[in-house]
C-alpha cells in the first residue's frame, strides 16, 4: 500500500529544495549583474560609445562614423547636425584596428541602417597584429556578449587564455577595486547630460600649439601589414555586400609624416579598386581654415575649435555627394537627442572659453554672448578698479555704481537682472543643479559645500551658472586688468 503521506511530503521537501536552489541562483545572478554594473569600465574612449550605441533609436543613424581616435575626437556630431540636419554616430576608440572596426561595424548594423559610413583610416600604420591591454578593452569591453564580441577578442589575442579573460573580463574587473567611486554606481552623477545624449563624440578641450607638417606629395606607396589589409577589405567588402555607402577619410594630423602618407596612398589604391571614395584631408588645411597655432589639441588630435572646422568642411562635402537628408525639421521626435547633443556640446566648448580667457574685456564678451541656458551672479565690492568694458556690462544690466564696499548681490536671469536680499540666516541665493548645490550667502559662495570665493574681495565677482548641464562654469573677481580663478 503507498504511502501518499511519505510521498506528498517528499514531494513538498524537493519542491521547497527546488525553489530554495533557484531562489539562491537568482540571488547570485542578480549580485553578479550590480557588480559588473559597478566594475565595468566606463571610459568614454569606446567603452561608453558602444554601450550608448545600443540606446539609439533604431535606424535613426543616417551617418555612422567608425575608427581610431581620430573619428571620435576629430568628427564633431553636434556640428553634424547643427549645420546640415544629420544625425551621426562616431563608434570609435583609441588606436582601433581593422578587426576591431569590422566587428564593431557589423555588431552596428544589427540596430542600425546608415545612409554612409565614414571609416577613419589611422590603422593603416598600426603595425601589431595583436592588441595591448589597454586598447583591446576600450575596443571590446562596451559590446554586448555575442559572437562579434568574441570575434573581436579572438582577432585581438595570441592564446586561448587571453581569449577566456577578455571574454568573461575578469582580470579588468579585479583590477578596478582601488578606482572605484560613486560614479561607477551612477554614471549620471558624473555629467547626466552628456550620458543621456551622448553620440560617441569628445570634445578636447585643450589648445597645443603644433608645427605644421611637410610633406612631398608624391611618394611610394608602403604596404599595411597583412592582417590589416585582410580586415580593411572585410570592412569595404561587407559595406559593398550590404549597400551601404563608404567614404573613408584621413583626419587632418599635425604628426603626420611621409612614411604615413606612402601607408595611405597604398590604402587609396585598395580603395579604389573597390570603387571607393578615399580623401585624406592632411592635403586640405587651407581649405578647411586649419591654424596650427589654435586648433589642436595635441600632435594626432584637433581641439574643439579645429574639429567644427574640420567637420564643417567635411559635413558640406558629404552632404553634396553622398545621399544624406536634413532631419532638423523632423517632428516625431526621434532626434530630439541631437538637437540636446548639439546644444550640449555648444555650452560645452563655451564654458571652456570663459574658463579659460584671463583678459576682462574678453571675459566681458562672453558674458554678453551667453544664452538663457546661463545664470549669472554679481556681487560689487570695490567698483573703483574696474574695467569700462566691466561697467557698461554692469548698467546694460541695471546694476547700478553703487559706493564702495557696498553688500549688494545680483542674478541675471533670462536678460532680468533681480537685487538679492539676505534673509535672517544671510542667504541670498540657493539653487540645486542636478546633484550639485550653489548658494550664496553673507560670507560668500559656496558649490558643494566648498567656498569658491569669499567676502573678501576688490572688486566685481561673477559667478557664472550653466543652468542646461548642471554645473558652476565659473567664479573669479575683476578687475581692470584680468580675472582671477
Amino acid at each position: 500500500m503507498i504511502d501518499w503521506k511519505a510521498v506528498l511530503t517528499k514531494i513538498l521537501i524537493t519542491t521547497k529544495n527546488a525553489v530554495r536552489f533557484i531562489a539562491f541562483c537568482l540571488v547570485v545572478i542578480l549580485l553578479i549583474g550590480i557588480w559588473s554594473s559597478w566594475f565595468k569600465p566606463k571610459n568614454y574612449d569606446g567603452t561608453l560609445s558602444m554601450r550608448t550605441f545600443y540606446e539609439q533609436p533604431e535606424n535613426s543613424i543616417d551617418l555612422l562614423c567608425i575608427g581610431s581616435s581620430h573619428s571620435f575626437i576629430d568628427i564633431n556630431t553636434g556640428v553634424l547636425w547643427d549645420e546640415f540636419g544629420v544625425p551621426s554616430y562616431v563608434l570609435g576608440a583609441s588606436l582601433q584596428p581593422f578587426w576591431n572596426t569590422y566587428y564593431s561595424l557589423k555588431e552596428a548594423m544589427k540596430t542600425q541602417t546608415p545612409r554612409l559610413v565614414v571609416l577613419e583610416a589611422l590603422a593603416v600604420q598600426i603595425e601589431d597584429d595583436y592588441s595591448n591591454h589597454g586598447v583591446l578593452i576600450n575596443n571590446t569591453a562596451g559590446m554586448h556578449w555575442n559572437m562579434n564580441k568574441f570575434e573581436s577578442i579572438r582577432a585581438s589575442v595570441t592564446d586561448t587564455d587571453g581569449f577566456i579573460d577578455y571574454s568573461l573580463l575578469f582580470e579588468e574587473y579585479h583590477s578596478r577595486y582601488s578606482e572605484l567611486n560613486m560614479f561607477d554606481i551612477d554614471a549620471d552623477l558624473s555629467d547626466a547630460v552628456k550620458n543621456e545624449n551622448f553620440k560617441g563624440f569628445y570634445d578636447y578641450l585643450r589648445t597645443e600649439y603644433q608645427p605644421k607638417p611637410f610633406f612631398h606629395v608624391n611618394v611610394d606607396p608602403i604596404p599595411m601589414t597583412n592582417k590589416q589589409e585582410y580586415y580593411y577589405r572585410l570592412i569595404i567588402e561587407y559595406c559593398r555586400d550590404n549597400d551601404i555607402p563608404l567614404c573613408i577619410v584621413v583626419s587632418p594630423d599635425a604628426g603626420y609624416t611621409e612614411d604615413a602618407r606612402s601607408r595611405y596612398i597604398y590604402a587609396a589604391q585598395i580603395a579604389e579598386e573597390y570603387g571607393v571614395e578615399f580623401i585624406d584631408f592632411n592635403e586640405y588645411y587651407d581649405r578647411i581654415g586649419l591654424d596650427f597655432d589654435t586648433d589642436f589639441g595635441d600632435i594626432g588630435h584637433l581641439n574643439y575649435l579645429g574639429n567644427r572646422k574640420y567637420t564643417s568642411y567635411l559635413g558640406a562635402y558629404l552632404c553634396e555627394h553622398y545621399d544624406l537628408i536634413d532631419r532638423s525639421d523632423d517632428t516625431t521626435g526621434i532626434y530630439d537627442s541631437w538637437e540636446e547633443n548639439a546644444r550640449y556640446l555648444e555650452t560645452r566648448a563655451r564654458n571652456y572659453e570663459l574658463q579659460e580667457t584671463s583678459v576682462a574685456e574678453d571675459y566681458v564678451d562672453i558674458l554678453n554672448s551667453l544664452s538663457d541656458d546661463y545664470e549669472v551672479i554679481v556681487m560689487v565690492s570695490d567698483n573703483t578698479h574696474i574695467s569700462d568694458e566691466l561697467a557698461r556690462y554692469l548698467g546694460i544690466n541695471g546694476i547700478p555704481f553703487i559706493r564702495m564696499y557696498d553688500d549688494r548681490r545680483y542674478l541675471i536671469r533670462d536678460g532680468i537682472t533681480y537685487p538679492l536680499e539676505a534673509d535672517e540666516n544671510g542667504l541670498y541665493f540657493e539653487e540645486y543643479l542636478g546633484s550639485h548645490h550653489f548658494v550664496v550667502c553673507s560670507d560668500g559662495i559656496y558649490y558643494d559645500g566648498w567656498s569658491t570665493v569669499n567676502e573678501n574681495h576688490d572688486g566685481v565677482v561673477i559667478a557664472v551658472i550653466d543652468t542646461y548641464n548642471q554645473l558652476l562654469v565659473d567664479c573669479g573677481t575683476v578687475n581692470y586688468n584680468e580675472v582671477w580663478k
